[in-house]
């Protein structure tokens, strides 16, 4: 038996997850076995959760700083401690980035360990996020040391006088946190060059930006009918994982997990590949010197 953590959306909860992803857990079977994590964070009803639901609701996060993102990975990582073995990891939406942002930040504090999960599944991903202050540091130090207009009046700006890293990584900031800002599932001022203040300027992960990728099996699903600010935030964050065994999946809805029985058995056919590849990598990672290896295509 697979067992998978599974990480809930902003302002909603593990009681909510369980119920998005019931259609596809039902469909996979005994096979897996889930485990729902509430996050530390209790809010107000997030968007688009549905009005039966009484709450207490909850975020991972409060925020998206170095700090605040560190103490939630913080928090993930002694969950799995305290009830591994993990196999998987599932997210929706903020689940979905501090997945992703949890997978990388693994990588970059232990080298060469294996990670903790041998797959994901990322479901309507927003952007990930580092909590380390190298992170683009000289990029954000040049931002801050500039008297462009686009930094002036962030995030309402024309970005195309920035030199390109800077023009990429303003940009992105500039379209996670709009979006954010406008569904109201961030409610803090978003002009953050505003303290000229590295500390809080939210290290928002772009591919083009970060040369290390998951080194995992990866499953994205997104909804053609999503806004095309958070399906440009989903493709950019396939975009942090290792192509060669990343999957994508495009359901006919919007920001959610798909209830169609053409799309749920789609996806059981690719968890099922990222399982099996994942659990094959790590069995070849493990293996002692001079045994017989798989070959991989």
């Amino acid at each position: 038996m697979k067992r998978v953590l599974a990480l809930h959306g902003v302002g909603s909860s593990a009681e909510i997850v369980k119920d998005q992803l019931a259609p596809l857990t039902r469909e996979l079977g005994p096979r897996y076995e889930f485990v729902y994590l509430d996050g530390a964070v209790e809010r107000e009803r997030g968007p688009e959760i549905a009005p039966y639901y009484l709450g207490p609701f909850y975020s991972y996060t409060r925020g998206y700083t170095m700090a605040e993102i560190r103490e939630a990975l913080n928090g993930i990582d002694q969950f799995v401690n305290d009830n591994g073995p993990l196999h998987g990891v599932f997210g929706f939406s903020q689940g979905a980035s501090l997945a992703a942002s949890y997978l990388l930040d693994y990588q970059t504090r232990k080298p060469g360990t294996q990670l903790p999960f041998e797959f994901a599944v990322l479901f309507s991903s927003i952007s990930a996020f580092s909590p380390s202050k190298t992170c683009y540091e000289s990029i954000i130090e040049d931002l801050l040391n500039q008297d462009f207009p686009a930094i002036e009046s962030f995030p309402e700006a024309e970005f195309n006088e920035l030199a390109e890293p800077e023009r990429i990584f303003a940009e992105y900031l500039a379209l996670t946190f709009t979006v954010a800002n406008n569904m109201g599932s961030f409610t803090e001022p978003i002009n953050f060059f505003q303290q000229r203040n590295q500390e809080v300027i939210p290290r928002v992960l772009h591919h083009s930006l970060t040369q290390d990728r998951i080194k995992i099996p990866t499953v994205h699903v997104n909804g053609k009918g999503d806004l095309s600010a958070m399906s440009a935030q989903s493709r950019l964050v396939c975009g942090l994982c290792d192509q060669s065994l990343a999957r994508v999946h495009h359901h006919p809805g919007g920001h959610g997990v798909p209830t169609n029985l053409s799309d749920v058995k789609t996806l059981v056919k690719m968890i099922d590949w990222a399982s099996i590849e994942g659990a094959d990598r790590r069995a070849l990672h493990q293996a002692p010197m001079g045994t017989p290896q798989r070959q991989f295509s």
